[in-house]
């Protein structure tokens, strides 16, 4: 960790001399939360870029909510320390039951099977945390994020599961674009379609995970979709909708941060202000495009 930590600085020292990062490398509390965004903003969009293929945003949704409770037994056992740990079980937990479900059950019980894990693991995590009293205030933090409160050890936890979930994606991505566009077709050159979709639930999973400590486990699902379908408005190419959603996805967290941080009448929260600017790029996207197919009419 120590080795860790001095990297980081070094690093933070780096850049704090280059135009634009220097009001959020020049100080400490605020490089470790833009690593964690940057992060975030690539892993999440490139998973998204996924989802949105595969029209899974509910999918992605019932996945946000089912590590809730994992969430919840991390911060009331053992801490704020141990959230990700927690919450990468039951999100490995959640992500092998939507697969069972979406592979054993007929196609118009699949959508209310997930409905029931998500509504079901959501209030076990209810449950617990209010059977050890009143915790409304950490409830509004654990839903939401503390952004500014992530610490040496859990930006390492959270890069940690990141990785993991870009090295699922990107070692079967072929796999996964010809699953998303054809699964019959799929199915019958040979892919294993359960695992592969296992494998989709557990990046997904993992993503939320990373991201619980940061910006809770309600505003992640805004790094899942928003660059996505942003992208998947602008790009004329698989290859370009992957680039523009982690443009977007990372400028949305340099800009939102920066907006967080300025000298405002009463402070922001700099998790919500990174998901405002995001869907503001999404909505000038989407008026974009509308207004291009206007003039071609």
């Amino acid at each position: 960790m120590n080795d860790f930590s001095r990297a980081l600085e070094a690093l933070r020292l780096l850049l704090a001399e280059v135009p634009g990062l220097a009001p959020l490398a020049g100080a400490p509390y605020l490089f470790r939360p833009l690593v964690m965004l940057v992060v975030l903003g690539i892993v999440g969009a490139v998973v998204g870029v996924l989802i949105n293929l595969r029209c899974a945003e509910f999918h992605a949704e019932a996945l946000v909510h089912a590590v809730f409770p994992g969430v919840v037994i991390g911060a009331v056992t053992s801490g704020l320390d141990a959230i990700i740990p927690a919450a990468a079980v039951a999100g490995t937990a959640a992500a092998a039951a939507l697969t069972l479900l979406g592979h054993h059950a007929r196609r118009e019980a699949t959508e209310a099977g997930t409905a029931v894990v998500l509504t079901g693991f959501f209030s076990l995590g209810m449950i617990v945390l209010l059977a050890v009293g009143d915790r409304s205030g950490q409830l509004e933090a654990l839903m939401f994020g503390r952004l500014l409160e992530v610490t040496d050890l859990r930006l390492v936890q959270a890069l940690a599961v990141c990785g993991l979930a870009l090295v699922l994606v990107m070692a079967t991505w072929k796999e996964q674009i010809a699953r998303a566009f054809d699964a019959v077709g799929a199915r019958s050159g040979g892919q294993r379609i359960a695992v592969l979709d296992l494998i989709a639930n557990t990046a997904i999973a993992a993503v939320v995970v990373s991201a619980s400590i940061a910006v809770g486990t309600l505003l992640v699902i805004g790094f899942l979709i928003i660059p996505a379908v942003t992208a998947r408005l602008l790009a004329p190419s698989l290859r370009a909708m992957v680039w523009i959603a982690i443009v977007t996805g990372v400028g949305g967290g340099y800009v939102g941060l920066l907006l967080a941080t300025a000298p405002l009448p009463r402070p922001v929260s700099p998790q919500a202000c990174v998901i405002v600017v995001m869907a503001l790029v999404l909505a000038g996207a989407a008026t974009y495009t509308g207004m291009r197919a206007g003039r071609s009419l």
